[in-house]
């Protein structure tokens, strides 16, 4: 066997072995809070926070790749009109860097309400 050959083969194995790795090799992304700045998703969070500062309203987030604004509640499932009050507000400001959808979420995870780009809330 010649010597490049063993180069070929010990450089294979290693790449296999790196593959199989369980550290990573970047850091995985850390997920949104609702203290995000100013400067994500065109401010959007921040907005959204700022509207939107009053008793009963968690948290604001966004999901997937700054398309949804996400606001948490304390709001029970009864609660719809203000879940939707809540949505309106937020589309006042929300939809920027890209944002085109609003969820409001109860105490229980539930949407309550949900907004789109160019329509009234529901």
């Amino acid at each position: 066997m010649s010597s490049g050959r063993l180069v070929l083969i010990a450089a294979a194995t290693l790449l296999a072995l790196a593959a199989c790795s369980d550290s990573p090799t970047t850091p995985a992304p850390t997920p949104t809070s609702g203290a995000a700045t100013a400067g994500d998703c065109g401010g959007a969070v921040a907005k959204v926070q700022e509207r939107l500062a009053r008793p009963g309203v968690q948290g604001v987030r966004v999901e997937g790749q700054c398309t949804t604004v996400v606001i948490t509640t304390t709001l029970s499932d009864g609660d719809a009109g203000t879940a939707r009050q809540l949505c309106d507000l937020a589309a006042e400001v929300a939809y920027t860097g890209g944002v085109n959808g609003i969820r409001v979420l109860g105490q229980a995870d539930k949407e309550l309400a949900q907004g789109i780009a160019g329509a009234k809330c529901r």
